[in-house]
């Protein structure tokens, strides 16, 4: 069996890439972006309202780079305009794992709400939107929660934050960051410092900080501003 051939552009991704994806199966990086021309094509389509053929272009990206989260959240997008719950579902189960940043990791929550609402669970749901707001808070998710309080006819979202997280666990979803993501983007970032690669070690450094508030990770980054 040949290597695969992967378009990893950050040493974030290289170390999510052979801990989730790779398996037993080797690898090399290929010479250039080859994901760069199927997402410039599949905006296009997008824009141009083609959900299918725009989804199709996102697929192939993803296959050169499986752990992009543009790619995957676009999947997403495109699976919800095609009425693909089971689809949407399914990509939104696995982003979990590429989720480096607060904004991603919302974006998660928010794609689980919406899976929930298609699943006429609105308790879920709301706690879903409710809680993607802590992470990075969005017009999007507090239309859906205006939404979701009109369909059931009184407050969703009057709980309080343990409330959500109750709800959340008694339905088996994380409340927060996936704890290996955080050690791999910290031991990407020491190895991107031993190889002298700074910048792109500020860059998981701050991913991780992001996520966490982490005090000794915040002067880790004070000392290499």
């Amino acid at each position: 069996m040949g290597k695969n051939i992967v378009s990893l552009t950050h040493i974030s991704e290289v170390f999510l890439y052979e801990y989730y994806v790779l398996g037993d199966n080797e690898y090399e990086l290929a010479a250039e972006d080859t994901a760069a021309p199927h997402k410039e094509r599949a905006r296009e389509l997008a824009q141009e309202g083609d959900y299918k053929k725009a989804q199709q272009e996102w697929v192939l990206a993803h296959f050169e780079n499986p752990v992009d989260m543009e790619a995957i959240l676009w999947i997403i997008q495109c699976c919800k305009q095609l009425g693909d719950t089971e689809g949407e579902y399914s990509y939104t189960t696995d982003s979990y794992n590429f989720c480096c940043t607060r904004a991603e990791l919302a974006a998660y929550y928010r794609n689980l709400g919406w899976y929930y609402l298609e699943k006429y669970l609105p308790d879920v749901s709301a706690a879903c939107y409710l809680y993607s707001n802590y992470f990075d808070k969005t017009e999007q998710a507090d239309a859906e929660i205006a939404f979701l309080e009109k369909a059931v006819g009184k407050p969703v979202g009057d709980k309080s934050l343990e409330e959500i997280q109750q709800l959340l666990k008694d339905n088996n979803i994380p409340t927060e960051a996936n704890p290996i993501t955080l050690a791999l983007l910290y031991k990407a970032a020491e190895e991107a410092i031993g190889a002298g690669r700074e910048e792109q070690a500020i860059d998981c450094y701050r991913m991780v900080y992001d996520l966490t508030g982490d005090e000794e990770v915040g002067k880790i980054l004070n000392n290499l501003a």
